[in-house]
């Protein structure tokens, strides 16, 4: 999906979120190159409250030189 994005729709950069409790989530995004920006706190309401996210991103350079 990366490469279809760079590709196809000459995208610069490409983001990504997960909670932060989601360990497998984030190293997935890691292990394909994906750079972690930040933690974005109390972004996302889910049925029990809160919950902050990680914000991951590759930018289109990065991507073309792994």
């Amino acid at each position: 999906m990366i490469e279809f994005g760079f590709e196809t729709f000459n995208l610069h950069r490409i983001f990504a979120t997960c909670d932060t409790r989601n360990i497998g989530s984030a190293k997935v995004l890691e292990k394909i190159g994906m750079t972690l920006e930040g933690r974005m706190r109390e972004d996302l309401l889910i049925k029990d409250g809160w919950r902050d996210s990680y914000l991951y991103s590759i930018l289109e350079h990065e991507w073309k030189a792994r």
